[in-house]
């Protein structure tokens, strides 16, 4: 591990002490098949529900694994990898999720109830930076914030393909977060809890496998004994440690995609000042709010794309994704 000791502060995100917490990101790592009639049947649902492009607090994976058909293209892509996977978590069918390494499930025990939940503080941040193009470097940097809890951790980085189209013999035809290779060893790298400094791990690889432009790594810190994921990141995350509260169910943001104007509407906060950014972290925008119930972000001149929406008020700080199309 190449360690550094340096983090960088930004705009609404509080400095990291002993007594601070990090963003707690939901990982989900969903095991379903393209052959799978049940799976076509509660992917499209379960997606809906979890938000899958737009939701600021979750991290998703699909697996292709071999049950129920071994001819599924994204699970003859990668069959080892994919299989340990399933069988770490001991699936017995498609689709199931495991959220945040519990043991597997029916799709439908995932609710936003469920994800608000979970999408709480850790004691450790995890975030991802990494370039694009067909040569890439993802770097990994992690911090624990509090005291480590006990165990033995470890760290899992793999490649995903954020969404890709495909006709499939179940009848999908959109695909989200297809997992295609991974940067560490399936059973991840050792993760020290015996030091305070950021620690720093950087991956090369090919952009080879998939539709290039929608490669992406997520990277998650996982109890060995317990398979709890104390954590996770990815380039598009929007914040990692803070001490400030969050109130993120506080501020509605619609519509969500937007072409043009989308209206926030904060629930009994007084909100003080919004930022735009987007997905590499550039600062588009910053406006001062007064103490008003309702804001409209044109975004009307901003490329298609996904863009962060931070609002500071003095209850807290609500972030937010939205999609411009």
């Amino acid at each position: 591990m190449k360690r550094g000791t340096t983090l960088a502060f930004g705009l609404l995100l509080a400095a990291t002490s002993a007594f601070g917490q990090a963003k707690r990101y939901v990982l989900l790592e969903h095991f379903t098949n393209t052959l799978c009639s049940s799976c076509a049947g509660s992917n499209p649902t379960f997606f809906s529900t979890i938000k899958v492009e737009t939701n600021p607090d979750v991290h998703h994976i699909s697996y292709h694994w071999r049950t129920p058909y071994n001819a599924c293209i994204y699970y003859q892509a990668s069959p080892t990898r994919q299989d340990a996977r399933a069988d770490y978590y001991a699936m017995t069918g498609s689709p199931r999720v495991s959220a945040n390494g519990a043991a597997g499930t029916l799709l439908s025990a995932v609710t936003a109830a469920s994800i608000q939940a979970a999408a709480t503080t850790s004691p450790i941040y995890v975030k991802v930076s990494e370039n694009t193009g067909a040569s890439r470097t993802a770097t990994i940097k992690m911090k624990w914030v509090t005291t480590p809890p006990a165990g033995t951790y470890v760290l899992h980085v793999a490649v995903v393909e954020k969404k890709t189209a495909y006709n499939a013999p179940n009848g999908e035809k959109t695909h989200y977060n297809v997992f295609r290779r991974f940067l560490t060893t399936v059973n991840g790298e050792s993760m020290p809890t015996n030091t305070t400094a950021e620690q720093t791990v950087t991956y090369g690889y090919p952009a080879d496998v998939g539709v290039e432009a929608q490669l992406y790594t997520v990277a998650w810190v996982q109890n060995v004994a317990t398979k709890e994921v104390l954590n996770s990141g990815t380039r598009f995350d929007a914040a990692t440690a803070t001490e400030e509260v969050s109130v993120d169910n506080q501020v509605v943001l619609s519509p969500n995609p937007t072409t043009g104007k989308t209206t926030l509407t904060f629930d009994k906060l007084t909100p003080q000042y919004l930022m735009v950014q987007n997905v590499a972290g550039q600062v588009l925008e910053t406006v001062k709010l007064s103490n008003s119930t309702t804001y409209d972000l044109n975004m009307a001149s901003f490329s298609a794309g996904i863009y962060i929406v931070k609002i500071k008020s003095a209850e807290g700080v609500a972030i937010k994704r939205v999609v411009k199309n």
